[in-house]
């Protein structure tokens, strides 16, 4: 009789050391994820972002800040090339901005609750929430939760793989294929909930201005002009749909410089054209989204079935229309980088 009691203290005593622990079923983890992304106020997190999408590893660092209803700003950096863009919501709209370029789009856009964002504490705590799917795992240090992928620019995205420490802050998460290869990564190495900002971090001025000194070094060596930067070194996409081929190439001289225009004729025409990268603001808000392309982010508007995808990269500016699906004008664009010019 001793034994079982002793037995049963025993079982008791180890379920309260647990509980001390703060170690949680899904149930109660989910509960607390709900109130707290309807509580938080602010937050400023860091992290490195790893994209798998060709010959090499594309790493970025990204720095976001958060404040309460929808005010975000995305620093995105990339390690390679030293050159940061940033997505801005604030209370006149969402936009794309290349402060080195002195660029930025505003849109007309429900960004970033439209998309799956792996960087963005909400929507990945609310790909957490969404999935009635969700499998769950609770270790000493870590909970983690494996949920369907929302990632609209990728149709190998399969699911996800979210890591939170047990106050509930981002560790990691990784985007999954179907066969469990890994397209994206995200390790977070800073989260800092109840931030401060300045009054005016969300503005688009500011921001836009405000010149990182990588990029200030890339800019002051593209304002160095030359012979070379004079002609435009025509690169043509590595991946072009079946059924569709090269049907003319040409080059027009502009007030602003020459540009390339290439005609692709076939069971899915489109046009690409390449100019040296021009300063533009566009103000009136666009009917478009931000797209994160392999090496940068593009700029999307949908006219119908008609789509207008643009971007910049290496000192061109691109521009791409056709009929064609997001995910095939995403792999167009990401395949014409590191591409030799013609």
């Amino acid at each position: 009789m001793c034994r079982k009691v002793w037995l049963s203290l025993i079982v008791i005593a180890l379920a309260l050391s647990m509980a001390g622990c703060g170690v949680k079923d899904a149930k109660e983890v989910v509960s607390d994820l709900s109130k707290r992304s309807e509580e938080m106020e602010s937050y400023v997190s860091h992290g490195k972002m790893t994209i798998r999408s060709g010959k090499e590893p594309q790493v970025y660092d990204i720095e976001v800040w958060y404040k309460k209803p929808h005010f975000f700003r995305v620093a995105i950096k990339n390690m390679k090339k030293g050159i940061t863009q940033i997505l801005l919501r604030n209370e006149e709209g969402v936009y794309v901005l290349t402060p080195h370029l002195k660029k930025s789009f505003r849109f007309q856009s429900d960004w970033p609750y439209s998309g799956g964002q792996v960087y963005l504490y909400q929507t990945v705590i609310q790909s957490i929430i969404d999935d009635n799917e969700r499998t769950f795992r609770a270790g000493k240090k870590q909970y983690q939760f494996e949920v369907v992928a929302k990632y609209p620019f990728n149709q190998h995205a399969n699911k996800q793989r979210i890591w939170l420490d047990h106050k509930l802050n981002p560790h990691k998460v990784a985007v999954l294929s179907e066969s469990n290869e890994e397209l994206i990564k995200v390790e977070f190495d800073r989260f800092k909930e109840g931030a401060s900002f300045d009054k005016d971090a969300f503005d688009m001025k500011r921001n836009l201005e405000e010149l990182p000194q990588d990029s200030k070094t890339s800019l002051e060596a593209m304002a160095k002009p030359s012979a070379k930067q004079k002609e435009i070194e025509a690169v043509l996409p590595e991946y072009i749909p079946q059924g569709t081929r090269l049907q003319s190439e040409r080059t027009i001289q502009t007030p602003q410089g020459p540009v390339v225009v290439m005609r692709f004729k076939g069971d899915k025409s489109f046009t690409l054209t390449e100019r040296h990268p021009q300063a533009l603001e566009a103000g009136l808000p666009l009917m478009g989204k931000p797209v994160e392309l392999a090496e940068t982010v593009g700029v999307l508007l949908e006219m119908g079935e008609r789509k207008r995808l643009t971007w910049t990269e290496g000192g061109v500016d691109y521009e791409l229309i056709g009929n064609l699906s997001v995910d095939e004008l995403v792999q167009i664009a990401n395949s014409t980088y590191n591409q030799s010019s013609k």
